[in-house]
């Protein structure tokens, strides 16, 4: 009888053992990844998200006479109180009070409507809940306005503390391509009057739409601005940075890192524009636009996710509410988030 011969059969046995041992892990490490690549639930893996968001990135320039700059939510929501406004001449009603408001609390909130007599009585209604805040009833933010405060909120925060909230979605121009949604939040819109009328508003969304091809190559650029006067650019029309901030020459555009697209905020309103000097709005006041503080939204740009599903901790796209109070005029009253705004699923 032959003798085992002992090495090769531990040799055997340990490479066997290691090939399981690598093909189990390997089924299990894609396993768990697979799980986790789409946590918003959009059909879109969460790296190419974050990969797509960080190479376009757009370079945000204010006006040199901009007062009224941006803010993060965080910051806002420490300098508010949420409030419930009811319609019939009945007063408004204290929700969440000042210092206490959170992305998480944000949208938990339900408080009843009024009757004739102003009593409560009426429909729960739920802060995640869309609807014509101004023309019924409904949440809103307000900073308080005792002593100015609320003057003090509206100039915004420091620049470190600003932050670019984006959207990645299938674009809806643009088969098989991506829309990239960067989103800015300022906490005061000063718009000029019109007629005698006061366009100005707490809480000023504006955003700025990238898309791109199936093989993540810049195509064009959306630049929101007023009630649905934003415009389409091309690459020929626009003016690219890198993520530090350097503009690119013509030849530049679009290769190496020169791929983030430059935006100028107009002084006052924030509407989005692709150059600096004068912007001609018709029979409407011109927008200003000039090279004052920059920002360089690459290292600040928080993916928030889908409603319903938010990443990075970013609730507040829950909330359906107003982002300031109630004006005259629903021009001159808080906007609703951008999870609430048409621009969400369009650009």
């Amino acid at each position: 009888m032959k003798p085992v011969r002992l090495t090769r059969w531990r040799h055997n046995v340990m490479v066997t053992a290691a090939f399981a041992s690598i093909m189990f892990g390997s089924l299990l490490t894609s396993s768990v990844t697979f799980a986790a690549t789409d946590a918003d639930q959009d059909g879109i893996d969460d790296a190419v998200e974050q990969t797509l968001l960080a190479q376009y990135a757009p370079k945000l320039y204010l006006h040199p006479s901009e007062d009224n700059k941006l803010s993060s939510v965080d910051w806002y929501l420490q300098r508010v109180t949420m409030r419930f406004h009811h319609d019939g001449g009945c007063s408004d009603d204290q929700i969440i009070a000042f210092n206490a408001v959170t992305q998480t609390n944000l949208s938990q909130q339900a408080h009843q409507t009024k009757n004739l007599i102003c009593s409560h009585s009426g429909s729960n209604i739920l802060s995640s809940q869309a609807r014509n805040t101004r023309a019924d009833e409904g949440f809103f933010l307000q900073p308080p306005n005792d002593n100015g405060f609320d003057k003090t909120v509206y100039l915004g925060s420091a620049s470190s503390d600003w932050r670019t909230y984006a959207h990645v979605k299938p674009s809806s121009v643009l088969a098989g391509g991506y829309d990239l949604q960067y989103w800015f939040f300022y906490p005061y819109n000063d718009s000029p009057s019109v007629a005698g009328l006061d366009f100005n508003h707490e809480g000023d969304w504006e955003h700025v739409t990238v898309t791109v091809n199936s093989s993540q190559q810049f195509v064009s650029a959306y630049y929101s601005a007023h009630n649905g006067e934003g415009k389409d650019y091309t690459s020929a029309q626009l003016q690219f940075a890198t993520k530090d901030g350097a503009i690119a020459t013509d030849s530049q555009k679009l290769t190496s890192d020169y791929k983030h697209p430059v935006v100028y905020s107009a002084v006052g309103t924030h509407a989005s524009y692709p150059t600096a000097g004068q912007q001609s709005r018709g029979v409407l006041p011109s927008d200003y636009t000039g090279a004052g503080d920059s920002f360089n939204t690459y290292y600040n740009v928080v993916n928030v996710g889908e409603l319903s599903h938010p990443l990075n901790g970013q609730a507040f796209i829950n909330y359906a509410g107003l982002w300031g109070e109630i004006g005259e005029t629903d021009i001159s009253t808080g906007p609703a988030g951008p999870a609430f705004q048409s621009a969400w699923n369009s650009k």
